[in-house]
Parts: structure tokens; C-alpha cells; sequence
């Protein structure tokens, strides 16, 4: 439905943008006017949607393909008027970045896409729905109301072609822009709006109306005041709409009436004189959402990706500096009357309970701040298995500091990948005799080096100037054995490593790992301010938790995110601030009180058989991992 430049004479074209001119100055009005900035940023994500479901190109009649709009989901959400300048949002970025559609018809297809089909479709949907809030009733006239609004707007640019042979010809009779009349173009345009876009629009706003009405309750109404958090929750939903964009090249064809001049003059017999003197007003940096001159599939999915993203994102913050001033929603003022001898309703409701989990309904910021203190709380707990009766908990913890660091010590510098194995092997069997929950440890364990390790293995096994020629092709990529050999050992060792460092730390108490640390030579600035750390972290995060959540519930409208990371910000440092000057004031009550220096603690001496055996244990892995280096180097 897009139309391209030189498609439309020029009377047309200042026709279309002379209606439309007006029609976006009442939008502006209007988007800013009645449009709180709590919609905000619905409007922002319904526009970039708009622009992703319009890249998921469906093959249509006669070997063209046809897409939907979701101009009318977008009218139901946030209003017809603001419907029209998310789809205009759209329709600019479109023809001047991937040259789908024109810059001289752009009046046109804002005409078609922005206001007919939103105000047909809008006008539709409050006919049927009416004024009940049955769930059910709303949905389907959604779902026909975006099904009217799309073919009415393929009638309105089937018209706009199709009276150009008639108004603009040559002497001969020769079309000088769309040769197709109005029996051609009308129901070339229709018919498959009729029967293949349309259904998919329907489909399309039904399902995201479902969706959004059951997940975000808060839409349900267009007076609605969306949660802080609820635009980021649709964002990660929308993440997945962008990752199937490249379903949309399986089309293969055309859409109806956007072929270029060769195409077009192979179709007909001749060129249109009209538009073979038209010159290219814009280079769109990515044309056809695609790279210029890379072809291959490979390079058609990346370019449909990337454009997808920068479309997305660039639609969505344009969308909101049009939007910028939108209008605070005041609060609700309490009547005046005569008093009463009843107490008010209201006052007699219990405040809800304010709970650390609050599932959807709770902010971006609490939910951050949550999440740390539930973290430190896990560190701090782990105390429990370090004095639990366990394998390695009965172990000195001098000869176990010594034992694990020969042990991590030979990880790293081992060169097969069966002593790292071995390692691997032995921690789990020493986590399980120590009672460490194994699903946990496992899972923090696959975590940390998924996350680590694809960053610096994957690169490594791809194919390289020092790598030697490659072998074989992962997913268009080629590869060499020695690089994946690299990746192998380095997801080995980092596994082994990470293992390891857990169980020591998880069945060590932190005094008696400090000691032993301080035992075998480790600065003690570096043990002085773990020690601080550890005993100020979760005293920090939980005042801090507790500070927001004071302010919070002791304000009558919620806190927006700016607000609320200005409290976690100012609480923040007022915390840190005070933990320093306290910090200070001890260690200055200590020094009066003849405080000279922290001094060297000894570690329990109770030396057993078992501990001789541990330190003798990593020892011997150690000599075994540099032995085993010696002799491949030689």
C-alpha cells in the first residue's frame, strides 16, 4: 500500500499534503492535548510496532504480496488522533531510510494508512463494541474494525492510482505516471486487502488486544493510567516481534504497484514518460531494509534485522519529542459537602500490603533494588553451609586455602583437556560430600561461564589469520580445529576455575578465609577492605530498599522512574556518606584508646592427617599440570 514517488502526478501530490497539513496540525494539538504522559509511551511502542508488523510481507494474488497496518490497534490504544501521527512517525522513517514508499506521496500515505484506515477502523470498533466493558464483545469488534479500516484504506490508494492515467496522459494517450486505470488498480488493490491482509490485520489486533487487555489490565480503558514499569515490560515482549522479522522475505514478490521503472515498463509495453523524468529526492541509507550490494541470504536476514531495530528505535523516539508535551493527569480532587456523621468508605479500607515481590505490578526500580538485596542475602547466607557438617568443613582451613589454590593454579595452566575434566569431576563429588545444593551451585556455576565464556570462546573458534585454513562451516562461518580446540580448553578452565572458587568460598566461614588468606602472604589492604565490604554491603542495600520503599508508600500519585532514581540516588549517597564519617569515628575512638594496628590473628592450629593430605592432594595436581606443560613443549 505504499505508494513510490512518481506514481502520482503533481496535482495530486499537493492535493494530498495540502488535506493533510491541516489533519496534522489538529493531531499535534490533539496527541498533546489529550494524551497523558502516562500513554506516553504506549504511543512510542504501538508506532514501532506498527513499523515491525508492516515488514511481514504475505504473499498475496497474482504474484505480489500485501502486509498489515496496525493503524486501528493503535487507535484503540491511544486514540485516532495519535494513531495518526505514530503512523506518519512511521511512514517518514520508512521512505526516507529504506525507501518504502515516497517522499513527494508521502501526503498520500498518510492519507491512507494514517487517517483513513485509524478513523475507519476506531470508528468501527466503538460502533460494535458500544459503551459495555465485556472483554469478549470489545475484542471482536476490534477484530472487524481493523479488518474494515485496512481494505477501506487499499480502496482509498487503489482511487489515487487509479485516476492518474485519466488526468495526467500524453498526446498519444500514454499514462505519464500509474498506467493502471480504476478497473485495474481498484480491485488489484481490494482483492487482496480483502482476502489476504485484512484477515491478517484482524488476526493481528485481535490477538495483540487479548494480550495486552489480560497481561496489562490498565488498557483496558482510554482514560487508563499504565503502571511506571509496563513499557518495559512490553519492550522485552516486543524484542521477540523484531527477532521474526525476517519471516517477512519469504514473500519473495512485490507488493501491488511498487515495482520500479524496469519492471514496470516490462509489465506494460512502455515507460511512462512522467516517471522516467523523475529524479531520486533521498538515497535510503538501507534500501529494501537491506544492505545495497551484499547479496546472499545471509546478508538479506542481517540487513532485515538491523533495519528492523534502527526503524523500531528511530520511530519510537521521535514518537516521544512529538509527544513531549503531553499533559500531566492532575490528581483527582476529593468533593466538598456538608459533613457527615458516616465515615467515609475510603477511610475505612486497609492500606494494600506493600510485599518484596509484586510481580507485574511493581516498579522497574523496586524490583532492581529487591533483586540486589535478595543477592547479598544469598552471599551472606552461604555462611550457613560453611557451618554445616560437611567433607571440606571439617578441613583446616590454612591447608585448604593452600590445597584449592594449587588446584586453581593448575587448572589454568593445564593443557589437556582431561586433567581440567578431572577437576570439574572432583569438585562436584567434594560439593556433594560437603553438602552444597548441587542444582544451585550447578546452574550459578553454567551461568557464569555462559556468560563469560561465549564472549571470549566463540570468537576464538572462528576462523582467523594465525588459525590455519579452516576445516569445516558452522552456520555460514568458518571454522578450524585449533580454534575450537582454544574455545574447549577455555570454557574447560573457566568452568573449573569458577567450581572451584565457589566450594572454597562456600564451605569456608569468612573469618577463617580471611585468616588463611593473610597466613599465606595476601596484602592486608586487600583483606581489610573485603572484610569492610562484606559487613557493609547488605547493611547498605537494605536500608536503601527500605528508604524507597518509605517514600514511596508515603506519596499519593506512584513515583515515575526519574523519581524514584533520584530517591535510590540521594539515599544512595546519604548512606555512604554516613558509613564513612561512622568509619571514621570508630577508628578515631580506637586510636584514642591506644589502638595501634590490626594485628596478625592465628589461624586454629589443630593440624589432622586430613589436611596434610589435602595440601599434599593439590601439590601434587599442580607439579602433575606443569610436568604434563614441560613435556608438550618439548
Amino acid at each position: 500500500m505504499h505508494i513510490p514517488d512518481a506514481y502520482l502526478s503533481p496535482s495530486t501530490e499537493i492535493v494530498a499534503y495540502a488535506v493533510m497539513v491541516p489533519l496534522w496540525a489538529v493531531g499535534i494539538r490533539k496527541t498533546t492535548r489529550e494524551l497523558s504522559t502516562r500513554q506516553a509511551p504506549l504511543l512510542s511502542i504501538g508506532a514501532a510496532f506498527c513499523f515491525a508488523i508492516q515488514m511481514f510481507n504475505i504473499p498475496a494474488i497474482g504474484g505480489t504480496s500485501a502486509h498489515a497496518l496496525g493503524a486501528t490497534l493503535l487507535a484503540i490504544l491511544v486514540g485516532p488522533w495519535a494513531a495518526l501521527m505514530g503512523m506518519t512517525l512511521t511512514l517518514v522513517i520508512q521512505a526516507l531510510l529504506f525507501g518504502d514508499g515516497g517522499i513527494l506521496s508521502l501526503g498520500a500515505n498518510c492519507w491512507d494508512m494514517g487517517f483513513v484506515a485509524p478513523f475507519a477502523g476506531y470508528g468501527i470498533y466503538r460502533l460494535l463494541a458500544g459503551s459495555q466493558e465485556h472483554h469478549r464483545r470489545r475484542t471482536i469488534a476490534a477484530a472487524i474494525g481493523a479488518y474494515v479500516g485496512t481494505v477501506v484504506a487499499s480502496l482509498s490508494a487503489g482511487v489515487l492510482l487509479g485516476i492518474q492515467p485519466a488526468i495526467a496522459h500524453d498526446a498519444v494517450g500514454h499514462a505519464l505516471y500509474c498506467p493502471f486505470g480504476l478497473n485495474v488498480a481498484v480491485p488489484a488493490m481490494v482483492i487482496s486487502h480483502l482476502l489476504i491482509a485484512g484477515p491478517a490485520e484482524s488476526v493481528i489486533t485481535m490477538s495483540a488486544l487479548a494480550y495486552l487487555w489480560v497481561s496489562f489490565p490498565e488498557f483496558r480503558r482510554a482514560d487508563s493510567r499504565p503502571k511506571v514499569d509496563s513499557g518495559i515490560r512490553l519492550i522485552r515482549k516486543f524484542g521477540w516481534i523484531l527477532i521474526l522479522t525476517p519471516i517477512g522475505l519469504l514473500a519473495g514478490a512485490d507488493a501491488w504497484g511498487e515495482w520500479d521503472l524496469p519492471k514496470l515498463a516490462q509489465k506494460i509495453g512502455y515507460s511512462p514518460q512522467g516517471m522516467a523524468n523523475s529524479h531520486e529526492i533521498v538515497h535510503p541509507v538501507l534500501l529494501d531494509y537491506g544492505f545495497g550490494g551484499l547479496t546472499g541470504t545471509t546478508w538479506q536476514v542481517l540487513g532485515y534485522l538491523v533495519s528492523a531495530v534502527v526503524g523500531c528505535c528511530l520511530v519510537a523516539a521521535f514518537a516521544r519529542v512529538v509527544i513531549r508535551g503531553a499533559r500531566v493527569v492532575p490528581l483527582t480532587e476529593l468533593p466538598l459537602g456538608a459533613p457527615t456523621e458516616k465515615m467515609p468508605e475510603w477511610l475505612t479500607q486497609k492500606n494494600p500490603a506493600r510485599t518484596a515481590d509484586v510481580g507485574h505490578e511493581s516498579q522497574w526500580l523496586r524490583k532492581t533494588i529487591e533483586k540486589m538485596r535478595k543477592t547479598v542475602e544469598k552471599a551472606i547466607a552461604s555462611e550457613e553451609i560453611a557451618r554445616s557438617n560437611g567433607f571440606l568443613q571439617s578441613i583446616n582451613p590454612l591447608a585448604k586455602a593452600i590445597g584449592f589454590l594449587c588446584l586453581l593454579i593448575a587448572s589454568g595452566i593445564a593443557r589437556s583437556v582431561w586433567p581440567v575434566t578431572a577437576f570439574v569431576g572432583l569438585v562436584i563429588v567434594l560439593a556433594a560430600l560437603s553438602r552444597v545444593p548441587l542444582k544451585a551451585f550447578c546452574s550459578r556455576v553454567v551461568e557464569t561461564v555462559l556468560f563469560f565464556g561465549l564472549i571470549v570462546a566463540v570468537p576464538l573458534s572462528l576462523r582467523s589469520v594465525t588459525s590455519g585454513p579452516s576445516e569445516f562451516r558452522i552456520l555460514g562461518v568458518d571454522v578450524s580445529s585449533t580454534g575450537l580446540h582454544s574455545s574447549e580448553m577455555i570454557l574447560l578452565r573457566l568452568c573449573a576455575g569458577i567450581s572451584l572458587a565457589m566450594v572454597w568460598t562456600l564451605t569456608t566461614k569468612w573469618n577463617e578465609l580471611l585468616q588463611s588468606l593473610r597466613a599465606i602472604g595476601v596484602p592486608q589492604m586487600f583483606l581489610a577492605a573485603a572484610t569492610l565490604t562484606y559487613r557493609y554491603l547488605f547493611v547498605v542495600v537494605e536500608a536503601l530498599a527500605e528508604m524507597v520503599e518509605a517514600r514511596t508508600s508515603r506519596q499519593v500519585v506512584p513515583n515515575g522512574k526519574n523519581q524514584g532514581r533520584t530517591y535510590a540516588g540521594r539515599g544512595t549517597a546519604i548512606l555512604f556518606a554516613k558509613s564513612q564519617a561512622f568509619t571514621e569515628e570508630v577508628h578515631q575512638a580506637m586510636v584514642a584508646r591506644s589502638f595501634d594496628r590490626i594485628r596478625r590473628t592465628r589461624i586454629n592450629s589443630n593440624w589432622k592427617a586430613i589436611d596434610s593430605i589435602a595440601v599434599c592432594l593439590g601439590v601434587a595436581c599442580l607439579a602433575i599440570a606443569v610436568l604434563s606443560g614441560v613435556s608438550r613443549a618439548i
